[in-house]
């Protein structure tokens, strides 16, 4: 052990951390926001299809198309209206397949990527070398 009292981890290279900036921890905290709502979004309509489900006595799954027809329908079809205007193509074969998913995987799955985002990146480990 070195007499100054730092041993083998003591040295003239110390790791200091960035400090990030109030603007990025704000959008980090927005985006882990947005994904925390979004996955609890996805849990909630699981909950909605396995009750429906059980009620039904078969497999109820409510898709993005059905739900968003149902809960929005003027902004559905306005929607639909100004993407047939810029492209058919890109509403009809692209758009309605998408939108077949169930509202839970999709809520779900983009609630957990944006978790994912926020998280900031680990500092890397140093050790020292002898």
């Amino acid at each position: 052990m070195d007499r100054r009292g730092g041993g083998a981890y003591s040295s003239s290279r110390r790791f200091t951390p960035t400090r990030h900036s109030n603007e990025e921890t704000m959008l980090r905290l927005l985006t882990r926001l947005i994904g925390l709502l979004l996955l609890a979004g996805g849990f909630i309509a699981l909950i909605v299809d396995g009750t429906r489900s059980i009620a039904a006595g078969r497999l109820m799954v409510t898709s993005i198309n059905r739900g968003a027809s149902s809960v929005f329908p003027g902004l559905y079809q306005s929607v639909q209206a100004s993407v047939e205007h810029v492209s058919a193509y890109l509403w009809d074969p692209v758009l309605t397949t998408l939108m077949t998913a169930p509202v839970s995987v999709a809520f779900g799955g983009v609630g957990a990527l944006l978790i994912l985002l926020s998280h900031r990146r680990q500092a890397p480990l140093y050790y020292a070398r002898r």
